[in-house]
């Protein structure tokens, strides 16, 4: 490693980041500080310690150049590999980069694919490094483009030890140093060096080992106090008085007063101007391309012959402008600032005017072309706007929304020809709803608003719905939705039939808007629509009845009909997850799970973030229904990491609600808590996702022995979901089950009288919605309410109706209760064999609670369970115990973080700590040790 002077503290953290790999190590300062030499130190010391060493330097030019910094990383080496190494490389979730890095189209119509790309190049990362330890360099992250940024975030507390760490060097005080990328690096870093100036010592050295010993002792204060010790500019000044020194003259320390930056500058320009007239010409081109660009680019700009170029190209290596190397880059980012600096400022915007032209005639990639294209004051253009929206397709293609995005915006500001702009307003809306931005609704009214006729403004309106459906903005989707079909009137029945199903779909989402779908949906219906509009009108007539608490088997009957048909891949996610959620509230567990299997291959595949959310969301809810915990906690993650990687916050609360209600159950509390923390407490607009939130909280209350607070919040939830709110019929009839929480609320406060009234409420209506599970539920709450005989053969009643459901966690809740209420009532013979049942069933749910509740009632009984829930399979969270299932049925650590959308490093974490768990030495004992779920007692 080269020696730095006074940065011992620095080089140890370095060796230590190499030595123990896993980590972020943060570099920050000003400019010239040393952060560069710090990096190339370490650099150096990892290709000589072995390791592969990713490096890339954020600059100004390509801060809009969608994953600019990931690009510099990765393409090049992917590019270079051989096919079977690259073909390993690119293997399972790394597929999805491919367009990214290798300008490959895959089959995906999905236009949200950033959080696939984003997983995609964490499992690249992780495929390199199981070759040998990488280590990835950024310098100059604050110049970073965002969604490269946003990748080192999202890579940072995933990085695996000891293959893989990083090594990120920033400039405090810049915009995007304060931005949540960096902010989340920071954070995430081990270390975090911000190197000091150097010494009047450490100058002495320095002073006398450029110009010799003799340098006195005034010369070297001088060239401390006017630099401040910072290092580059001490050898910038250096630079310019060894140069005095060979030349004869005299060394003034009175020249050296003026330092820093323009300092710099001002040799820089002297040296260039002192090599040849034609010298600045060709640095500026240089400094407008940015560094590693083609010389023979610059000499096109500069108007140069290549011989002449490549003469001065030397030179400017020479005076120390440029490093030696090919391709060009310039010594120091403040000699580029210098450089492109001197350009006049009328003539910057031409200069990179050209370098853009030139470059895409010389098929350069759309990217770095408009890259030089943001530069340009708008002016008008067409050609302008044409390759910025080339630009916006490629970064949609690879993955980078946001940044797509930002060239539409800068395209629309050109402006385009009128006739363009319509379109264009479109292509930017689907950009920005890419990236989860309300500000696509803006862009898609100002195009409705610009359209020639009413058809087209129709067209329009039905994408400005589905953007406020994908927002989660159900209330304005209906209103432009009404708009619209007002306006076009009978002019085509085929588009009204669209929008006529998103309205219904959108409408029963929300209190506000529910009372306007029926005499919708009813001429919906008399149209017999086909493709998306029949989709929808089957989902709204199936919602529709199960809200109203219609028979399950009739509610089904539509969404069953369409599902049946419905391809893997959906033309609205949104319409088909409302689909799946009839069909789970209606209990037709079998047929969403048969359908769930390829439209979740088809949502891994296309990466489309909607896609995702809507089928692991459903899957999280079927698998909660089920009592499959661990199962339900996997798939509900998925779809909570997408949210959270977007900007879809509206979306957080049927996820975070699945997943609260799995740590409840498994006696997680303080996780459930932090989970509902995720959403806001109150102020919720009545909906079918918002209501959750109260019911979540209220089951979570009641699990924490909070009644009087439950009480609340189930009254809160019944309240959200009156008839009188929403305008038309609504009956709770198994979805939120809150008149059955209410119940056990007032139970548990003393008020069983006052108890009766709702359990027996919610019981009527779900006997005559007929779905076993809700039954169940219901028949046992009331069994409890009621107490005595009676109650005991409502409990007796609850375990029928649930022996025939699949839904195991409810079955297992029954025989507990039954079995207790028969302890209580002195037949403790008899309570034995349903809390046998009960237990096992519990423990192989993952309901740690519920099954030590069941132990002690064993224990009452006489019984002897076998051991205490703190140890063994159901001591596992959730998350523990789904790995454990994966890795006892032979998935390899790879293949179960693939599944499941997580890291090597949780899957070991979990499994690490499984194996304590378990008192088990490692895989090999996995599936002897869950054996233990069958925890059936004997009934002696």
């Amino acid at each position: 490693m080269a020696r730095l002077l006074e940065r011992e503290r620095e080089l140890a953290a370095v060796e230590q980041l190499l030595g123990t790999g896993g980590a972020v190590l943060v570099v920050e300062g000003g400019a010239g500080i040393g952060k560069t030499a710090l990096l190339d130190a370490a650099c150096d010391r990892a290709a000589a310690s072995g390791h592969e060493v990713l490096r890339a330097r954020g600059s100004r030019l390509e801060a809009g150049f969608g994953y600019g910094v990931v690009r510099q990383l990765f393409e090049r080496r992917v590019a270079q590999a051989g096919e079977h190494e690259r073909d390993a490389l690119l293997a399972g979730a790394a597929r999805a980069v491919r367009p990214l890095l290798l300008g490959e189209a895959l089959e995906t119509a999905a236009t949200d694919t950033s959080f696939a790309v984003l997983h995609g190049l964490y499992w690249l990362t992780v495929n390199l490094a199981e070759r040998r330890p990488v280590l990835i360099a950024v310098d100059d992250a604050h110049w970073a483009d965002e969604a490269s940024l946003r990748w080192l975030a999202h890579l940072a507390p995933r990085l695996q030890a000891p293959s893989l760490s990083m090594v990120v060097a920033l400039r405090p005080g810049e915009p995007a140093s304060e931005g949540t990328p960096l902010t989340v690096l920071r954070a995430e870093a081990r270390t975090v060096l911000r190197p000091g100036p150097l010494s009047a010592n450490a100058v002495v050295l320095m002073v006398r080992a450029a110009i010799g010993p003799g340098a006195g002792a005034e010369l070297c204060a001088a060239a401390w106090s006017t630099t401040g010790g910072t290092p580059l500019y001490l050898a910038e000044l250096l630079r310019g008085a060894r140069r005095t020194h060979r030349g004869g003259g005299r060394l003034d320390p009175a020249q050296l007063v003026a330092g820093g930056r323009d300092a710099v500058a001002r040799r820089v320009l002297a040296d260039v101007r002192a090599l040849d007239p034609r010298a600045p010409a060709l640095a500026q081109a240089l400094a407008t391309l940015g560094d590693d660009c083609e010389l023979r680019h610059a000499a096109a700009i500069a108007g140069l012959p290549m011989p002449d170029a490549i003469r001065l190209a030397a030179g400017l290596v020479r005076a120390e402008v440029l490093v030696a190397g090919d391709p060009p880059r310039f010594l120091h980012p403040v000699v580029l600032d210098a450089v492109a600096a001197s350009i006049p400022a009328g003539e910057r915007d031409a200069a990179h005017l050209r370098a853009a032209r030139l470059l895409h005639a010389d098929g350069a990639p759309a990217g770095q072309v408009a890259a030089h294209l943001t530069r340009v004051h708008p002016a008008g253009d067409p050609w302008v706007v044409g390759r910025l929206r080339e630009a916006a397709r490629v970064a949609i293609t690879a993955g980078a929304a946001a940044a797509a995005a930002a060239l539409l915006a800068r395209a629309l500001a050109e402006p385009p020809p009128s006739a363009e702009r319509v379109e264009l307003l479109r292509e930017a809306a689907r950009a920005e709803l890419g990236a989860g931005r309300v500000t696509a609704c803006a862009k898609q009214a100002e195009a409705r608003a610009l359209a020639a006729d009413a058809r087209a403004r129709a067209e329009i309106a039905l994408e400005l719905a589905e953007s406020y459906a994908a927002l989660f903005r159900w209330v304005d989707a209906v209103d432009v939705v009404e708009q619209a079909l007002a306006e076009l009137g009978e002019a085509d029945a085929a588009l009204a039939a669209r929008l006529e199903g998103q309205l219904v779909v959108c409408g029963l989402q929300d209190a506000r808007r529910a009372a306007h779908v029926a005499p919708v949906l009813a001429r919906l219906a008399s149209r017999s629509p086909q493709g998306s509009a029949a989709e929808a009108l089957a989902v709204a007539e199936g919602m529709a009845m199960v809200l109203a608490g219609r028979p399950a088997a009739e509610a089904a009957r539509p969404p069953e009909r369409v599902l049946a048909r419905a391809e893997a891949r959906a033309q609205n996610w949104d319409t088909r997850a409302a689909l799946l959620w009839t069909l789970v509230t209606a209990e037709r567990f079998d047929a969403v799970a048969a359908a769930l299997r390829p439209m979740l291959a088809e949502a891994d595949r296309s990466g489309s973030a909607r896609g995702l959310v809507a089928a692991y969301s459903t899957l999280g809810l079927l698998n909660l229904r089920l009592g499959r915990l661990p199962e339900a906690d996997a798939a509900a993650r998925i779809a909570l990491r997408v949210l959270r990687e977007g900007d879809f916050q509206p979306g957080l609360a049927f996820a975070a609600t699945v997943l609260a209600d799995v740590a409840i159950e498994a006696g997680e509390l303080v996780e459930a808590e932090a989970l509902l923390g995720l959403l806001p407490r109150d102020g919720w607009p009545a909906g079918v996702g918002t209501v959750l939130i109260p019911a979540t909280r209220g089951r979570l209350r009641l699990a924490q022995g909070r009644a009087q607070e439950a009480l609340a919040d189930f009254a809160t939830c019944a309240a959200m979901f009156d008839r009188a709110l929403w305008g038309t019929d609504m009956r709770d009839v198994g979805y939120l089950h809150a008149r059955s929480g209410a119940a056990l609320a007032l139970l548990r406060l003393g008020e069983r009288d006052r108890a009766l009234e709702p359990a027996g409420a919610e019981l009527e209506d779900v006997r005559a919605f007929g779905a076993p599970r809700a039954l169940g539920v219901a028949l046992r709450v009331a069994g409890l309410v009621c107490g005595g005989e009676h109650g005991l053969a409502l409990l007796a009643d609850s375990v029928a109706t649930l022996s025939g459901s699949p839904a195991l966690l409810e079955r297992a809740r029954s025989l507990a209760e039954h079995g207790a209420a028969l302890r209580r009532a002195g037949r403790r013979t008899a309570a034995r064999e349903p809390l046998g049942a009960a237990l096992d069933l519990a423990a192989r749910c993952g309901a740690r609670p519920l099954a030590a509740r069941v132990r002690e009632e064993l224990r009452a009984t006489g019984a002897r369970p076998r051991r205490a829930w703190r140890t063994g399979a159901e001591s596992l969270t959730p998350g523990e115990l789904r790995v454990a299932r994966l890795a006892a049925g032979g998935r390899k650590n790879r293949e179960i973080a693939h599944e499941l959308y997580v890291t090597l490093k949780t899957v070991e974490g979990h499994l690490s700590r499984s194996y304590a768990k378990l008192g088990i030495s490692g895989r090999a004992g996995l599936s002897q040790a869950l054996e233990g779920e069958k925890t059936r007692v004997s009934t002696l």
